[in-house]
């Protein structure tokens, strides 16, 4: 395995090709011999997603490249239990990712037997406690957080940290494998950031003109 890994922050469009270009070179394989590519789809920072969707979408059109595009909050979580391997044991997780202002994506996962994941509520935005989390098969006290705290957060639920959580791009290969093995890998053109209802300051307005007399 070769791997890079590094909290890029705003550089991503001026380190993302070197440091690609860098991994190619250590593997000793060209970009052609590409077979299958993960990314972080999102939801998340609106340039990062997109330029990571960009850059997938490059690179599995020149190689031919299946793609799977994988939930940033599955990443999140993935490499909180890549990082930490006594988080071994049956539980659930609310995972936050943060979008502007007050504004956070939830979802839920169940974690079954070691690392196996079921999602049971996709990521959705929210400014405020959603009524659904006290639907959840376990208490609010037995949820796990991880991410970082909305302040309008429910105080019952404990969270795993109080800061995100770096992501691990080592935590994402076999999840990645593994849904191209089930056949639900895409091709290159369907390498697109996964959109969230509501994710967007802007709103439609209608214009209605009325005819000359």
């Amino acid at each position: 395995m070769f791997c890079r890994h590094e909290k890029l922050l705003r550089r991503h469009n001026e380190q993302i090709l070197p440091m690609l270009d860098a991994l190619y070179q250590e593997a000793g394989i060209a970009v052609r011999d590409t077979a299958l590519i993960g990314f972080g789809a999102g939801p998340g920072s609106f340039t990062g997603v997109r330029i990571a969707a960009s850059v997938t979408q490059g690179v599995a059109m020149a190689s031919g490249a299946r793609v799977v595009p994988l939930p940033g909050s599955e990443i999140v979580l993935r490499s909180a239990l890549h990082a930490d391997t006594s988080l071994t044991k049956e539980q659930y997780w609310l995972t936050v990712v943060p979008s502007r202002a007050d504004a956070f994506y939830l979802a839920v996962y169940a974690q079954t037997q070691g690392s196996s994941l079921a999602l049971l509520h996709e990521n959705r935005l929210y400014t405020q406690t959603p009524d659904w989390l006290t639907q959840l098969p376990v208490p609010l006290t037995e949820l796990k957080g991880l991410g970082p705290r909305p302040a309008w957060l429910d105080a019952n639920i404990p969270f795993a940290g109080e800061t995100e959580n770096d992501m691990n791009a080592a935590s994402m290969i076999e999840p990645v494998r593994q849904a191209h093995a089930n056949g639900l890998s895409k091709s290159a053109d369907m390498a697109l950031p996964i959109y969230v209802e509501g994710d967007s300051p802007w709103r439609k307005s209608v214009i209605v003109a009325a005819p000359a007399t």
